[in-house]
């Protein structure tokens, strides 16, 4: 990650964006989906949990990111880079995919998002389908 902030290679400072604890990045994997005809913008932040989290810091590292994340599109608003319709997909194995928009973010708040991502990787854990 070289923090290179060019609508082109946006994703390259999230994780940095976030924060360098690599106790916390090591548990997400980013990736971006292009919009279809829209060269260098994204359309989707695809977050996949990448290793386990322990169930004491669980709650604590999904606030940190989703907070990290509305941070983020909220910069980018203000910034007129867009991210009005970029969509955050949350990547959770033996799950459906959770999906929010930026507005989301702001809609419903960062604690009823980490309360509804923690609950699917509660169900996940306890191999509810």
């Amino acid at each position: 990650m070289d923090g290179v902030a060019d609508t082109g290679r946006e994703l390259h400072g999230i994780a940095g964006w976030l924060g360098d604890d690599t106790a916390f990045t090591d548990h997400w994997r980013f990736t971006e989906e292009p919009a279809p005809g829209r060269a260098g913008l994204v359309e989707a932040i695809v977050v996949t949990v990448v290793s386990n989290i322990a169930a004491a810091t669980l709650h604590e590292q999904l606030n940190a990111l989703f907070g990290g994340l509305a941070g983020w599109l909220r910069s980018r608003r203000r910034l007129g880079s867009g991210g009005d319709d970029i969509v955050v997909r949350v990547e959770l194995e033996g799950r459906d995919p959770l999906r929010f928009t930026a507005a989301e973010l702001d809609e419903l708040g960062v604690p009823e998002i980490v309360d509804r991502v923690r609950a699917e990787l509660e169900a996940g854990t306890a191999g509810e389908a």
